[in-house]
């Protein structure tokens, strides 16, 4: 999906959304390894990390840390709405699904992402993003086909 944007700060965004996707599937192991556990605390917990991360790196960068009132509007509604509701409801659903489903089905956010921006920014996607789309819907569609003769245990929420 970035295989043609590998120069300056194209390489720098890529290695960050590389660095997310590892993130993002230690928090999932994490859930699941305490699914006996009430784990919601493990969402402020990636709240508060993410908080000190970015501020380390402001601070590195020499950025500053001023918001305007719109930007602090929109930043308050994402992480409230966009961010906090969704990581909520992953947490919720890590008692019943194994991590891999789990894992696969949050791609569905991955795929829709270019959906998006084309249809509210008008861009268009590479070649490189509508295979690697086709890849993880592929990956998707061929879960839930072959879940059915699983015999999957689910667990109350």
């Amino acid at each position: 999906m970035f295989a043609d944007k590998s120069g300056g700060g194209a390489l720098i965004g890529s290695l960050a959304a590389i660095g997310s996707a590892f993130g993002f599937a230690v928090f999932t192991v994490a859930l699941r390894w305490g699914k006996t556990t009430e784990m919601l605390p493990a969402v402020l917990l990636s709240g508060v990390f993410g908080m000190v991360l970015m501020g380390v790196i402001c601070l590195s960068l020499g950025l500053s840390f001023t918001l305007s009132a719109n930007d602090a509007g929109i930043s308050l509604a994402m992480g409230l709405f966009q961010v906090g509701a969704g990581l909520v409801l992953y947490t919720l659903g890590s008692r019943a699904l194994p991590a891999a489903e789990l894992t696969l089905l949050s791609m569905a956010e991955v795929l829709l992402g270019p959906v998006w921006v084309w249809l509210f920014l008008g861009e268009t996607a590479t070649v490189y993003t509508l295979v690697g789309g086709l890849i993880l819907l592929v990956a998707i569609a061929g879960n839930a086909v072959t879940a059915r003769g699983r015999n999957v245990r689910r667990v109350g929420v």
